[in-house]
């Protein structure tokens, strides 16, 4: 049976085509494309891309191939260019020409580089060298006027090397009127630890490794700080930092202490207690000539944006990091698949699928570098904005975003924080998800990722990760999965790759809710706050009013 239309009925038809073909005209999909977001995240984690170390052909060929796909987007450009720079120094310790001694009495303690020690310098220089600098025990390296603690109350570090504990008191005690508790505050991190023992005058640093407070095993701690290490430029070259910094085993920490008669665990009981001063590790001193290879290089941030139509000069921003660890010594490939091939993946999709429609405020869609040498590019971003701010209404961030299958909830980070999180839920609920706060605080992975540099600013950014009450096994199984992947797994390791057992439903449910999240506030005139108390409030209660 054939059928005739009348010729209104032809031209209606023809109408609809061209109108659907117009390139004025954006026809939205339903839902950001899994089938997208796999596509990129093969690519970034294929051996093609050699680990996306910055300043490598990996690194170079990570940032061309997310500029190319923003340009096939049509996103627009801040300066001219989707890539944006952050200028840097690769310093590589000559291990063969470097030394690094302890000694005890004159006498060298036999321990291994890698296997019973990690060291470097942060100074941007060839050489630093010093000799027979006295450790001190400083218990966790704190000075916290606010929750009463002062380990270096009463003492002059200058000049010597300072060996102390990693995370916070509250963790180790689980006391939730001291600090906060089982969750780290910024004063448990390593970066907190360095930067204080410096402005004290300190010569070296020495932060002892234990699994459970570290919140990842030695490997990670070996894997990370071995090889070329990338910082941010600095015209001083960085000599305000001290001499020398690094980890040491929970084993190696034993040998020192009982040269002095005490165990680790005595040492670690009275750096908990209320009457704690430093001990002097007398006898023991830290000698270390430090050989380094310089080099500066530029790496970019990749960042594109969608303009508002009507408030343009307010911006929302979804990030990932796009870089990773690259190639060891031995050749073999840092993938890096979940971190963070995935979440550079879903902001690569995102901005597919957002590209097609148009908003009231500018969306940004940053994927940034060197978040793995220490959150550089990120912290390079939020020190150079193109623009106030204030204008920066908030921003989502996403960091190894594992693929274990269906979840009912999203994890939050940092929960608890800000006016986002009612946001986020509203989206959430349209999936039958909700929110849940992060199950191990105490990993203090809220100060762990790139996100925290825009908080520093007061802006308020959320940091998700996947939910972990799986529909398959419930929390227990969530739990065992992600801790699976972070202890004695492949966190850090070359084996982080995509594998057969990764399951992607969950992350298809997830890039909705965060589409539709991004979306609502686009079109929305909120303007969302830290909740009060929150410790970056101030900050943006001060940026709004300006």
């Amino acid at each position: 049976m054939s059928l005739t239309f009348k010729k209104p009925t032809i031209l209606f038809f023809i109408t609809l085509i061209l109108l659907g073909c117009s390139e004025g005209n954006k026809e939205s999909k339903d839902t950001p494309s899994i089938e997208t977001f796999r596509s990129f995240l093969e690519v970034l984690a294929s051996d093609d891309f050699e680990g996306r170390a910055p300043g490598t052909p990996g690194g170079i060929k990570t940032k061309e191939f997310i500029a190319e796909e923003f340009s096939k987007l049509n996103l627009e450009k801040f300066n001219g260019s989707y890539q944006m720079p952050v200028k840097l120094t690769e310093i590589t310790l000559d291990v063969e020409k470097s030394n690094f001694s302890i000694s005890l009495e004159g006498k060298g303690l036999n321990l291994r580089n890698a296997k019973d020690y990690v060291y470097w310098t942060k100074r941007q220089i060839e050489e630093v060298s010093f000799k027979d600098s006295e450790l001190v025990f400083v218990g966790y390296g704190i000075n916290a006027p606010e929750y009463e603690w002062l380990d270096y109350d009463s003492i002059d570090v200058r000049g010597k090397t300072l060996v102390m504990l990693i995370n916070d008191p509250g963790f180790e005690l689980q006391d939730p009127s001291l600090f906060k508790g089982k969750a780290m505050t910024y004063y448990g991190r390593w970066t907190y630890k360095f930067e204080e023992a410096a402005r004290r005058g300190a010569e070296a640093v020495l932060i002892i490794h234990e699994t459970a407070p570290a919140a990842y095993g030695w490997q990670v701690v070996e894997t990370s700080n071995v090889g070329p290490q990338l910082d941010l430029y600095f015209e001083d070259k960085n000599l305000n930092r001290v001499s020398l910094e690094g980890w040491i085993t929970k084993d190696t920490a034993e040998k020192l202490f009982s040269s002095i008669g005490k165990s680790y665990q005595e040492m670690k009981e009275f750096a908990l207690s209320k009457n704690f001063r430093p001990v002097n590790l007398t006898g023991l001193s830290l000698s270390s000539d430090i050989k380094n290879e310089i080099r500066f290089a530029d790496s970019h941030n990749v960042v594109g944006f969608i303009k508002g139509q009507e408030r343009a000069e307010e911006y929302l921003m979804v990030m990932a990091h796009w870089d990773h660890l690259g190639i060891n010594s031995v050749g073999e490939i840092y993938n890096g698949a979940a971190d963070n091939a995935t979440g550079t993946a879903m902001v690569m999709a995102l901005a597919e699928y957002l590209s097609q429609e148009d908003f009231k405020r500018s969306i940004i869609f940053a994927t940034v570098t060197a978040e793995e040498s220490g959150l550089l590019g990120s912290g390079y971003l939020a020190n150079n904005l193109p623009f106030k701010e204030n204008q920066m209404v908030a921003g989502l961030n996403l960091d190894a975003y594992f693929a274990f299958g269906r979840a009912k909830d999203l994890q939050v980070l940092g929960y608890g924080a800000s006016e986002l999180e009612d946001l986020m839920l509203e989206s959430a609920k349209k999936k039958d998800k909700y929110l849940s706060p992060d199950f191990q605080p105490e990993k203090g992975l809220f100060y762990r990722s790139d996100h925290v540099n825009f908080a520093k600013k007061g802006i308020p950014v959320l940091y998700i990760d996947p939910g972990v009450d799986m529909l398959e096994g419930g929390i227990e199984r969530g739990k065992q999965l992600i801790n699976s992947y972070y202890i004695g797994g492949c966190y850090h390791q070359v084996c982080d790759e995509i594998t057969k057992e990764w399951k992607y439903d969950g992350i298809e449910e997830d890039l909705w809710i965060f589409a539709d999240f991004l979306k609502s506030l686009a079109n929305s005139e909120e303007y969302p706050n830290w909740y009060e108390g929150n410790e970056f409030k101030s900050i943006r209660d001060q940026s709004i009013n300006k």
